[in-house]
């Protein structure tokens, strides 16, 4: 598309980078952002950096589709071939009409990005949402006629300096930023279903005290510090989510978020922390007749439910035996075999000299099966 074309934009410096935010169509995107398979830097990997984009791109248009209230960070595009034409605005009659004495900042940074229409553009950063944008805008264009999303023009200098350059920035945006922490994506995901439910389960579910009982912590055995305060923490109850996720089908065409969704596995997460406190006996002791501390529970990990990894194998195990329609054999095994260290069921795989071995949760939920019956011949 050789046709000159202009966006409105932003003009500011970062570094030694000049920027120009703006914002894009649907169309132009599809149109004029190329794909990455055409741009001559990503035919050699000394060239561009290459990243295997399908499986996420599939995510991000079930997103588009799905949502209303859809949004995206800024696409960060490179342009050569060409230099866009940056005209400022004359800001001299909207100065004199709000009374300002000086407009001088604003105008070198408003304005308008001339194109010829020769450029190559391509995705720096956000190669993922272009090509997500252009395969639901080209399926159903009606629907996103009247978005605009943001982007960032860089001039792209093309030459071998230029390209080093430009894969530093690349570097610098993919590998060195900071992503979202495990516990802030529990905390603020409205998209993730294991997410939204711990959350209830923290917030809601009567034996937690409000979550008084749950620490909010980056480190998922926290317990160190202060074991009398906190039953266990968030992301401890996030990894028992995840594990009973099992458990739930999401129905056709609804999204995990769906308010039926949350409510269904909501029920049997719940279902599973009041079948294992009315039932085992430590977490009986603690929650139901309150007979016990936290502090006594976990001296020399004597009930290894009072630790992450604990409630970890409780919620595999609950999900085997609801999967195999034999939960009756769980509970009685939860009355009935010897829980606690030493001289309990976890001694000499996850629970060795009083010290827990994380690597040994497979063999302790394999010890587990086997007393009751549950493996084949040949694992026994």
């Amino acid at each position: 598309m050789n046709t000159k074309w202009c966006v409105p934009s932003l003009r500011g410096v970062v570094g030694d980078w000049v920027i120009y935010p703006s914002l894009l169509s649907a169309q132009q995107i599809a149109e004029r952002v190329m794909k990455s398979k055409e741009i001559r830097e990503s035919q050699a990997l000394d060239d561009y950096l290459q990243r295997d984009l399908k499986p996420r791109v599939k995510e991000i248009v079930r997103y588009l589709r799905s949502r209303d209230s859809r949004f995206f960070n800024s696409l960060l595009l490179g342009v050569f071939n060409a230099v866009p034409d940056w005209v400022e605005f004359d800001l001299s009659k909207v100065a004199e009409s709000l009374e300002l004495s000086s407009v001088a900042e604003a105008k070198q940074s408003m304005g308008l990005l001339t194109f010829s229409g020769s450029e190559r553009i391509f995705a720096i950063d956000g190669q993922h949402r272009a090509e997500a944008i252009r395969e639901v805008y080209q399926s159903s264009p009606e629907k996103f006629l009247e978005d605009q999303f943001p982007v960032i023009f860089l001039a792209h200098v093309d030459s071998k300096e230029g390209k080093v350059r430009t894969r530093r920035l690349f570097c610098d945006i993919n590998i060195h930023a900071v992503s979202v922490s495990k516990g802030d994506r529990v905390i603020v995901s409205e998209d993730e279903l294991s997410a939204i439910v711990t959350r209830r389960v923290y917030a809601e579910y009567p034996h937690f005290k409000n979550g008084r009982e749950i620490a909010v912590t980056e480190r998922i055995e926290w317990l160190q510090q202060v074991p009398r305060q906190c039953f266990t923490s968030l992301l401890a109850i996030s990894t028992v989510c995840k594990k009973l996720l099992k458990l739930f089908k999401r129905p056709r065409g609804t999204l995990e978020s769906d308010s039926d969704n949350v409510l269904a596995f909501q029920g049997i997460v719940v279902g599973f922390f009041d079948f294992v406190i009315e039932r085992e006996p430590a977490l009986r002791r603690y929650f139901i007749d309150e007979e016990t501390t936290l502090g006594e529970e976990r001296d020399g990990n004597r009930s290894l439910v009072f630790r992450p990894i604990g409630l970890e194998l409780l919620a595999r195990l609950y999900v085997h035996f609801c999967q195999a329609g034999k939960l009756p054999i769980f509970a009685w095994a939860l009355e009935n075999l010897p829980w606690q260290s030493p001289g309990g069921v976890w001694d000499g795989t996850v629970v060795s000299r009083g010290k827990i071995q994380p690597k040994a949760k497979a063999s302790a939920l394999n010890y587990v099966l086997y007393l009751l019956h549950e493996l084949p011949d040949a694992d026994c």
